[in-house]
């Protein structure tokens, strides 16, 4: 392989910082969403969209877009279980699949006020189609291709002139394209990194 290749990509990598992003409330219980990245078409229609759900309480609602299916993933404190109905619990680095439109997460009451953190990707089929996989990233290496986004769980990874630590993320150029086209994967350096990726 070209060693190049292996170097960290200097195509630019937008440096998104989690807990810095705008937040708005759930539609009921205690906690807040917050917009990380995505795509819409001319016309205002949802291809995909990737946002983190911040539970605080023991009860949380949250209105999805009704044209997609959603996949969620646990990245962060107490396990929360998944309806409406029969509920499923979501464990950190559990990759679940919502067909609903209306999600609800319980969880215990907890005297610990440590926010339960959730990843929410929806998609809608016809216009996109990625995936969240749960990765270890570590030194010079490739990402896989049409990597859209990387959330970082822990360690630092860098690319394309940014640098991004534990609850931060990278959004790359193939994230803000309606191009079916899949691009290639960048060129990362990895700090014994854990990683959620945006792929497809």
């Amino acid at each position: 392989m070209n060693p190049v290749s292996l170097a960290a990509s200097t195509a630019p990598a937008e440096l998104l910082q989690l807990r810095s992003l705008p937040r708005r409330g759930l539609a009921a219980g205690g906690g807040h969403v917050r917009e990380i990245c995505g795509v819409r078409g001319a016309n205002g229609e949802l291809h995909w969209t990737l946002q983190l759900v911040e539970l605080r309480g023991p009860l949380g609602i949250l209105h999805l877009a009704h044209e997609a299916t959603h996949v969620l993933a646990g990245i962060g404190g107490p396990q929360v279980d998944v309806g409406p109905g029969a509920s499923v619990g979501l464990r950190k680095e559990r990759v679940l699949r919502h067909t609903d439109s209306l999600l609800e997460l319980h969880r215990p009451r907890l005297r610990a006020a440590e926010l339960s953190r959730i990843i929410v990707l929806s998609t809608v089929a016809a216009r996109a189609r990625p995936a969240l996989v749960f990765a270890d990233l570590h030194g010079a290496s490739v990402l896989p291709d049409g990597v859209r986004a990387v959330v970082v769980r822990s360690g630092r990874v860098s690319t394309g002139g940014s640098t991004a630590a534990a609850m931060e993320t990278l959004v790359l150029p193939s994230a803000m394209t309606v191009d079916s086209v899949v691009a290639r994967g960048p060129g990362i350096v990895a700090d014994d990194a854990r990683v959620l990726m945006v792929i497809g």
